[in-house]
């Protein structure tokens, strides 16, 4: 308990000074001394044999501030759900990567296949592709091909190399097309479930593609993407594009900030969104599917998106654009889900070599018919302790105060002078942090999770002089519920 009530009378010393801007609020904390701290109260609690109260009658149902800060008179303006992603009360859990068994892996391909037929694809040409490839192939490069070539890459001696490759890959199409009776391609190989082999060079690849059709195809067709397990991301999936300038990809969809892009407030998760047949919860409960037998999942955010370019020649929503519930998942941990938080952490080591370690996430993206169009499980977590099943978190009051004290901090440049600050999300759940001098093990803790945008008096003046977006991608602060410390999730801690 000391050392709770000396974590809190820290913070709201720290939290009654004027900040200092030079001065960085975001420090590799000492993670043994919060654990030591929660583990004291935890014991403590349980020895008086009481227990905390859900942390949804701790808070209020909103988030709501309107000030100006004292530097640059920023207008900092909120009243927005808190979205707190507990039932009860949150854990502090220790965590490592987790790596997926051949038989874990096996298992979700066959759900999203829906078969049990699933195979390694290779690209076999057929004997009329390869009888284009010999014929452009054969053709001499021209004069003007070697001078195009020579003002990319510059030197006679690349030049000839690849004069060099090209005979040989001649020689290798003229090979198949001699052993090929018919237009008979070969089978593909069966999976097993197992991950390929990482590589580290561009020789080899770390990921394999798997289809359902055990004969080679062409053009565009479903498939799942297994990665090794040193690429921390053991399952991507996605149906066929429609033609070469769409992108079913999940990725495509995870835009906040795209044209069309909605926010879906969980009030509204039982109403069809305008243009959806289902509602989001039956679009979370049909990627929930795929998952059977594995820990639980549950959504911390969903969006209505869409899968446009936002630039290009195809830059735009037009009549072929998919529309679709782009659907943030977390594992469900004691009652607890994590925020969404895109990117990785990074570190770099004393050899100069940078070392990430992406935020965990199930993302999905589900059309309005229910169809699954993409997934992908990122990083995710193996809980190896529990540190405390119940967390005591920082009052109300004090996070207000830490809030008031970092937009100070963050908007003490003069070209912020007279912006505002609208807060458009308020979350409280789970987020994962470095343990001191280690990326690869880490501990989750409640967090507050803050979004919003910014918008400049004067829209031609400063860097951000016609506004700025802080959302999932680059959220605008996020604070330790339990001691108040700030965490910058590209360092991770």
């Amino acid at each position: 308990m000391k050392r709770i009530l000396a974590l809190l009378f820290a913070m709201i010393f720290l939290c009654a000074c004027v900040p200092t801007p030079e001065t960085d609020a975001v420090k590799q904390k000492d993670t043994n001394v919060l654990i030591d701290s929660v583990r004291t109260e935890n014991q403590e609690q349980q020895n008086a044999g009481t227990e905390l109260p859900p942390v949804r009658t701790q808070f209020p149902e909103r988030f709501t501030c309107d000030f100006h800060t004292s530097i640059q008179n920023v207008h900092v303006i909120a009243d927005v759900p808190l979205e707190v992603l507990t039932s009860g009360t949150f854990p502090m859990l220790r965590v490592e990567h987790r790596f997926l068994s051949d038989t874990e892996r096996l298992t979700i391909v066959k759900h999203l296949f829906k078969s049990d037929d699933l195979y390694i694809y290779e690209y076999h040409p057929t004997r009329e592709a390869l009888e284009r490839m010999i014929r452009e192939l054969m053709q001499e490069p021209t004069p003007e091909d070697k001078a195009e070539y020579m003002a990319d890459f510059g030197t006679e001696e690349e030049w000839q190399e690849m004069l060099e490759h090209r005979k040989e890959t001649l020689a290798q199409y003229q090979k198949q097309y001699n052993e090929m009776d018919d237009d008979t391609l070969p089978s593909l190989l069966r999976w097993s479930g197992t991950a390929p082999v990482y590589s580290e060079d561009f020789e080899h690849n770390s990921n394999q593609i798997l289809i359902v059709n055990s004969e080679s195809i062409s053009g565009f067709f479903d498939y799942a993407n297994i990665w090794a397990n040193e690429c921390d991301r053991p399952i991507e999936y996605q149906i066929a594009n429609r033609d070469v300038r769409e992108s079913t990809s999940v990725w495509s969809f995870d835009d906040a900030g795209k044209f069309g892009t909605e926010r879906i407030d969980p009030s509204e998760y039982d109403t069809p969104h305008d243009g959806a047949n289902i509602t989001p919860n039956d679009a979370i409960r049909i990627v929930q599917s795929y998952f059977d037998g594995f820990e639980p999942f549950a959504a911390s955010d969903v969006y209505w998106s869409n899968n446009a370019q936002t630039d290009g020649d195809t830059k735009g929503i037009n009549e072929n654009t998919r529309w679709a519930y782009l659907i943030h998942l977390s594992p469900v941990r004691y009652g607890a889900i994590g925020v969404y938080c895109a990117g990785n952490a990074s570190d770099i080591s004393e050899d100069s070599y940078v070392r990430t370690w992406d935020y965990e996430t199930l993302m999905a993206a589900v059309d309005g018919d229910g169809n699954l169009i993409s997934l992908v499980w990122l990083a995710p977590l193996k809980v190896t302790d529990v540190i405390a099943e119940s967390t005591t978190l920082l009052p109300y009051e004090e996070i207000q105060k830490i809030f008031e004290t970092q937009m100070n901090r963050m908007f003490s440049y003069d070209e912020a002078n007279g912006a505002t600050l609208t807060l458009d999300n308020v979350q409280l759940g789970l987020f994962r942090i470095r343990e001191k001098g280690n990326i690869n093990t880490g501990l989750l803790v409640p967090v507050w999770f803050f979004t919003g945008s910014v918008q400049n008096a004067d829209a031609h003046r400063g860097e951000y002089g016609d506004g700025f977006v802080y959302d999932n991608l680059n959220p605008l602060l996020i604070i330790n519920a339990i001691d108040g410390s700030i965490i910058d999730p590209m360092k991770g801690y």
